[in-house]
């Protein structure tokens, strides 16, 4: 019984911290495709083809729930 409540309230304090190191990569990344001499274009292709995967599910519609009568 406390395992699932346990499992949950992780994920919930652990998720900024997450969030925080996923934009520490995205960064180094940048950083790395800047100083191999890509073109700014590139790395910001790549940047985006990371962050979009986590801002879709973001963003994603709830269901819409049919009226009950």
């Amino acid at each position: 019984m406390w395992a699932p409540l346990s499992i949950i309230t992780v994920a919930v304090l652990l998720s900024p911290v997450l969030a925080f190191l996923t934009a520490i990569a995205v960064e180094i990344l940048i950083g790395l495709l800047v100083e191999a001499g890509a073109p700014v274009l590139s790395a910001l292709v790549a940047t985006g083809a990371i962050a979009w995967p986590l801002f879709r599910k973001l963003r994603r519609r709830r269901e819409a729930t049919p009226i009950e009568t």
